[in-house]
């Protein structure tokens, strides 16, 4: 529209210009035949002008009409491939979810991935390649946790299910848990839970983890699974791994804290110069693993007086003799989100724990 009103106004111009010269060319010229060739002249090529100016306005609007046509089917390809592209993951996730249905109404197996975790303190082993189907994985339960010789138990008390999506890209993997195991001591409600990924059309049995009386782990929706453990009154776990589009578990961050006569842990000759025999003393450390690296802080806020400066002494010797590298809070968080960034998961994730729904399965 803007090209077509400045076309108007050219043409108008041309014109006005045109009679002007005409008014000039009658007053200056005095031979009325050289006027007459002048004038006709002039007027031949203001209908010239006008003539272009109508051909270019044509070509414009041809140009606009082929312009719009291109856009249209520009966005008609791009449209059939997104609707494809969209078509084509929606096919994916429903082939995936079909063959979750199906390992769980015991209609197809799974395969022990070639990188699952053998454990040396069991007798049996999943062992990578062999395959099972959800009674067969239920069968192995059975034998590998419920001994005779110390469990009149003879069956798991039930098996759950549950999905997350991966942390890093959202990918639907399937968690089945079986309860009632007696790890710790009888009765304990302890389970075991095994983590299976869809990879090419085919189930993957990819991690494990157990949780028992003094050791815990909350899967999330949104792929991270959050570990409590306890190895004393003074020691305490706390670790947080994420579940990758593959199925595999990696580690963001484990930090033990260790409170009283615990922190020796740190440099047990120091610990008994400074403190002694006391082992009233109130104030944590924590190690913090995360990645490749291995971050020390503490706590201090419950110390006072003599005790303080104990504590601040043990505190610098560590430092300054065996070269504990002590750092603030904000440290370890840059730490952390470091770490994420390199496994490509948003650290944000780390504050939304909401757990998994588990269902039975019958």
């Amino acid at each position: 529209m803007k090209k077509k009103i400045i076309i108007t106004l050219l043409i108008g111009i041309t014109m006005t210009f045109t009679g002007c010269s005409k008014q000039e060319i009658h007053s200056i010229d005095m031979n009325r035949e050289e006027g007459t060739k002048t004038q006709t002249y002039q007027e031949n090529n203001t209908e010239y002008d006008i003539a272009q100016n109508d051909t270019e306005q044509e070509s414009y609007s041809q140009e606009i009409s082929d312009n719009a046509q291109s856009k249209e089917i520009s966005d008609s390809i791009q449209n059939n491939e997104m609707s494809q592209e969209l078509s084509g993951s929606a096919s994916n996730n429903e082939t995936t979810q079909d063959l979750y249905t199906e390992f769980i109404q015991d209609m197809v197996s799974m395969t022990v991935d070639e990188n699952f975790l053998q454990d040396n303190s069991k007798i049996f082993n999943l062992k990578p390649g062999e395959s099972y189907t959800f009674t067969t994985l239920g069968e192995y339960v059975n034998t590998n946790y419920l001994n005779p010789e110390y469990s009149t138990k003879t069956s798991y008390d039930n098996a759950q299910y549950a999905y997350l999506e991966s942390s890093d890209n959202h990918t639907r993997i399937l968690l089945v848990k079986f309860s009632g195991l007696g790890i710790y001591a009888p009765e304990d409600d302890s389970f075991v839970v095994y983590v299976i990924a869809e990879n090419q059309g085919k189930l993957y049995l990819t991690n494990s983890y157990e949780c028992w009386a003094r050791s815990y782990t909350k899967a999330c929706k949104n792929g991270l699974l959050v570990s409590y453990g306890s190895g004393g009154a003074g020691d305490h776990l706390e670790a947080v791994s994420a579940i990758l589009m593959n199925g595999k578990a990696v580690d963001i961050y484990a930090t033990e804290t260790l409170s009283g006569w615990w922190a020796n842990y740190i440099n047990e000759a120091i610990y008994n110069e400074v403190f002694a025999e006391n082992e009233d003393i109130l104030f944590s450390v924590m190690v913090h693993s995360i990645g490749d690296k291995t971050l020390h802080t503490y706590d201090l806020s419950e110390c006072t007086g003599e005790q303080l400066r104990m504590c601040e002494t043990y505190i610098n010797r560590c430092r300054d003799e065996v070269g504990v590298n002590w750092v603030t809070e904000e440290d370890v968080q840059k730490a952390i989100q470091e770490r994420c960034g390199a496994l490509s998961i948003d650290d944000k994730l780390i504050a939304q724990q909401e757990e998994v729904e588990w269902k039975n399965i019958q």
